[in-house]
């Protein structure tokens, strides 16, 4: 089967070494695809201009000469200008218009779109249309809310006309992959769409292959007497993400005899923030912030730590990777929940779940598990057996790729 691989609008940066969290999923979904014996295309806006690879490698820029130079162009110019002057609502036309050509140009005969779900990328979805195949898209949030924390939400009319346009590729798709069971609700919700449409597919963790249990601290029975309590944290330093909170929950546990030492691995806009309430809450002794590291470079942390956390605080996280990798490194997870989220953690089997926003509640799980070895080498080592058969990413692309399989049969019938 041949497979386009699109990514319009949000896109994570796949040129760019060390990968990032997302961009690390277009790759094992990439690589995964391909050693099922597909071909597949890799196809995204970035820097005003369009890309495309075949290998995640080697990377070149598209040309649509009709558009970009000619009657077109002047078009687009006076368009622009004429929609600069009058402040009226942006609307992705041209982008959109210039990744449709795109597509129809370099995947001509292929099978089968899949795309990274962006706001207002509504290319793809016009590109299906015109080549008459089916499109896929994947879905890993809910946009509007992200980018209200991130203070970048369209407001008045821009809202409006964005809200319809991203609800046209919607509508094009004829199947939408959900991350987690929580984000194919919240999709369900917020677009008003079928939900026989709609289905969940689970992200995987790199770690599943490049972690032997062998690595594992639950696995090696190592633990000594009096031992420093080694946290470890992994992802974006953003608002919602709740570090602030994890770093109280810290202090609060410290006073109440727990030896232990966080490790911050990632960065993000709070990070100024997360360094000032290190000082204030005197905890320059216990907190290292090491920066961004790449998955093969922050092993050797997961590794030898004890406990992971996921704080998330002002929105629910139904399905982070760095829960999938936690688990795979076999550690015993704290993480923010409610409502019976997140589901890839099972509270007092694979993980412990505590309210979001609530120092208290998470001091409580950090003295709990500091202090309960067996309880928490037992969730750590059931989180890992569980990764091993559910997290892989070819179990993750191994059922993408038989929904692709069934879509294209059905639809050339």
């Amino acid at each position: 089967m041949k497979i386009g691989y699109l990514m319009q609008a949000g896109v994570p940066d796949v040129r760019q070494r060390p990968l990032s969290g997302p961009a690390n999923h277009v790759k094992k979904v990439f690589e995964e695809l391909k050693n099922l014996g597909h071909e597949v295309c890799l196809l995204f806006q970035m820097d005003g201009r369009i890309w495309k690879s075949n290998n995640l490698e080697d990377f070149q820029v598209v040309s649509i000469p009709l558009l970009e130079k000619g009657p077109m162009r002047l078009f687009e110019r006076i368009i622009r200008r004429i929609q600069y002057e009058l402040q009226l609502p942006y609307l992705a036309l041209f982008e959109s218009i210039r990744f449709a050509k795109a597509c129809r140009q370099e995947l001509a005969g292929f099978d089968l779109f899949y795309e990274r779900m962006g706001w207002m990328g509504y290319g793809g979805g016009l590109a299906s249309r015109w080549m008459g195949i089916p499109i896929v898209l994947e879905v890993n949030g809910d946009h509007l809310p992200e980018m209200e924390m991130l203070g970048k939400a369209p407001q008045g009319a821009q809202l409006w006309v964005s809200t319809i346009l991203t609800k046209s590729a919607v509508n094009q798709a004829s199947v939408v992959v959900a991350a987690g069971e929580g984000w194919r609700k919240k999709f369900i919700e917020r677009w008003q769409v079928n939900s026989n449409i709609v289905t969940t597919i689970e992200n995987g963790s790199t770690l599943v292959e490049q972690m032997t249990r062998e690595q594992l601290r639950s696995f090696r029975n190592v633990e000594e007497e009096n031992e420093v309590v080694k946290i470890v944290y992994v992802g974006a330093f953003e608002p919602w993400h709740g570090i602030p909170v994890l770093l109280k929950a810290a202090a609060m546990a410290i006073n109440q005899g727990v030896c232990l030492h966080i490790a911050l691995i990632g960065s993000g806009s709070e990070l100024e923030r997360i360094e000032k309430l290190v000082s204030e809450l005197n905890l320059e002794t216990h907190v290292t912030l090491t920066g961004f590291l790449a998955p093969e470079d922050y092993l050797s942390f997961l590794a030898k730590a004890h406990l992971a956390v996921s704080p998330y605080c002002g929105r629910v996280e139904y399905s982070g990777l760095k829960l999938l990798d936690y688990k795979a490194a076999g550690l015993a997870t704290i993480a923010s929940g409610m409502a019976g989220e997140p589901k890839v953690i099972d509270h007092g089997r694979t993980g412990w779940i505590v309210p979001p926003c609530d120092a208290a509640a998470l001091c409580e799980a950090i003295v709990l598990l500091a202090k309960d070895r067996e309880l928490r080498t037992n969730l750590g080592r059931v989180a890992r057996i569980e990764a091993e058969t559910e997290h892989s990413w070819q179990n993750t692309v191994v059922q993408l790729s038989n929904l692709f399989e069934n879509l294209v049969f059905a639809s050339s019938e």
